[in-house]
């Protein structure tokens, strides 16, 4: 009786790991995984969002002096109510300034100082962030009427209605903010805005 003989699996070896230094290949990984977050930080810190310092007691007491926005103008449209942070030249000084907008391009500003009411477009605006304190930080129940303002101090109103491409925007701490109401500044180039604050670092707050 003939029998077949069944041939035998080939045995390999089994060799051990031939990379001599396992150790350095995982700390390369790890240095380059290292700058490619930090590569795409800088990125997202360069075009997406940027850190502001707010400078001043304008923005009281939504915001104080030293504290610390990140503020983004990723597909930004500025709209009534958002805090922004935007670029101002008066002459060779450069500076952000931090305010908030009132009302964009072709629409009409009215500000009573008397009764303390502001309507754009003849709707009253829900004014709930406004304070009005003197330079102690006393609160008061009425608005100072500057001589740099560009309002007519004797009927106590500013009208004005706001150009295409521009803003109008006032600091929340109304007595002691220069903004859209003083010919210094008046309105704002939308063009010069660096964009919407949308978080304040300490105390931490998430803006709308």
């Amino acid at each position: 009786m003939n029998s077949e003989m069944i041939p035998k699996e080939e045995e390999t070896a089994k060799t051990p790991s031939s990379d001599p230094h396992p150790l350095l290949r995982t700390l390369f990984e790890y240095v380059e995984l290292f700058g490619w977050s930090i590569f795409i930080v800088m990125m997202l810190f360069t075009f997406v969002i940027r850190l502001c310092r707010v400078d001043g007691a304008s923005m009281e007491n939504t915001l104080y002096n030293g504290q610390v926005l990140l503020v983004s103008d990723l597909g930004y449209t500025p709209a009534q109510d958002d805090i922004i942070v935007f670029h101002l030249t008066q002459g060779e000084e450069e500076k952000a300034l931090v305010k908030r907008v009132i009302a964009t391009e072709g629409q009409n500003v009215v500000i009573n100082f008397a009764t303390k009411e502001i309507f754009v477009d003849g709707i009253l605006y829900a004014d709930s962030h406004r304070i009005l304190k003197n330079l102690s930080g006393q609160v008061l129940d009425y608005y100072y009427l500057y001589a740099e303002h560009s309002y007519d101090g004797l009927t106590q109103t500013f009208s004005a209605t706001v150009p295409e491409g521009h803003l109008f925007v006032l600091g929340d701490n109304r007595n002691n903010s220069k903004d859209s109401r003083d010919t210094e500044i008046g309105f704002i180039d939308s063009r010069c805005v660096l964009g919407k604050a949308i978080v304040r670092i300490s105390p931490f707050t998430l803006f709308s």
